[in-house]
């Protein structure tokens, strides 16, 4: 096993849980330094390993062998290791991203981790971004529990210089960029986000800088990337909030129907250069932050609504955004997929019992009448 530290990442040198003096090698001409834990004292191997797992930068990763090393040389594999090679035959050798690099935004929880998962499980690279680094590298632990291959790293999409490192991160890691997910967005302000004389215009500016201006930095850094190797794909996260009026949220219902006009013309665009892009809007998804924020009355309430009775989840969005990637989805690109469990997709009484003579379950009327709207 080899420790291997990217320090154009890392600015904790000499900080780091673990010093290990001595035993860098040169710079590799992708530069990266490598430490090779069999040059280090048994007692300390743990140490290393949880040095790596705890990089507050995810600027760390662990390769198990290579052919240049001495297999006598490698201790015994950990049990981390073994759950790793069992859960190998878990993954999808040969799956519909093999060989394929992808960055996703806003990876570290929800959706944007359940995206991670599925591509990395169909074969491919993984660059796990988010604003969360401890977030980002437990999605990349998981990844690599599974046998599969993700880097990690805390950066803000509403930072240039920052959406720039990214994609020069991934493209030095693994050779290129394939696939993007733009998943991240500004939800720790939707609590703030009122109807328009009630918004304060700092909301609007930040929402807008994440969410817009964030995903178009990210779509400028990917294509000319994927134009270098083919062509790729490209998916942004909309919502249901921005094809349909509500009550607030308009600071993020804008944002995701700019987003949605963002990925028709993108698509127009560079359709040339096989560069397909489609945006996903999801309606009632239950992801963690989404069950906290929502107590079981507002849920019924959401529910209602929906022709399909349960909640979405982040793997049936997930599995979406995977086909939209995926050479299945070779003739698809500028459109707005809703994922909705039929939310948007009827008259608006449906709820109270639509247009027809057929009555709701009893009590439903009564609990539209006092239920909070949304």
């Amino acid at each position: 096993m080899r420790v291997v530290i990217d320090q154009d990442l890392c600015g904790t040198t000499g900080q780091c849980a673990l010093t290990l003096p001595g035993t860098f090698r040169q710079r590799e001409p992708d530069g990266v330094a490598e430490v090779c834990v069999a040059t280090v004292p048994q007692a300390l191997h743990a140490a290393a390993r949880l040095a790596a797992s705890q990089c507050p930068v995810a600027a760390i990763r662990v390769i198990e062998s290579d052919a240049g090393e001495r297999a006598s040389a490698d201790p015994a594999p950990s049990p981390a290791q073994a759950e790793r090679h069992a859960a190998k035959d878990q993954r999808n050798p040969g799956g519909r991203f093999e060989g394929k690099v992808a960055v996703v935004t806003g990876a570290g929880a929800g959706i944007g981790k359940a995206c991670a998962l599925a591509i990395a499980r169909e074969g491919g690279n993984v660059v796990v971004a988010d604003i969360d680094g401890s977030a980002a590298v437990a999605c990349t632990a998981q990844i690599a529990a599974e046998a599969g291959h993700a880097l990690a790293l805390a950066m803000d999409i509403a930072d240039a210089q920052a959406v720039a490192a990214l994609f020069e991160t991934a493209e030095r890691h693994f050779g290129g960029v394939d696939l993007l997910v733009n998943n991240a967005s500004a939800m720790h302000l939707t609590p703030r986000d009122h109807t328009i004389l009630d918004l304060d215009l700092a909301v609007w500016d930040q929402t807008m800088a994440t969410n817009l201006r964030g995903t178009l930095l990210c779509c400028r850094q990917a294509i000319p990337r994927m134009i270098a190797r083919g062509g790729g794909a490209i998916v942004n996260m909309s919502s249901c909030q921005g094809l349909s009026g509500d009550t607030a949220q308009t600071s993020y219902a804008a944002s995701k129907a700019a987003m949605n006009m963002l990925s028709v013309s993108l698509a127009t665009q560079y359709g040339h250069a096989q560069i397909r892009c489609n945006a996903v809007a999801p309606g009632l998804i239950m992801t963690e932050r989404l069950l906290a924020k929502l107590d079981e009355r507002m849920q019924r309430h959401l529910s209602r609504h929906q022709l399909l009775q349960r909640v979405g989840r982040p793997e049936d969005v997930a599995a979406l955004v995977a086909f939209l990637l995926s050479d299945d989805a070779a003739f698809i690109t500028g459109q707005v997929l809703c994922i909705d469990g039929g939310m948007l997709a009827h008259v608006p009484t449906y709820a109270d019992g639509g247009n027809s003579r057929a009555a709701r379950p009893a009590g439903d009327t009564a609990k539209a009448a006092t239920a909070p709207r949304c």
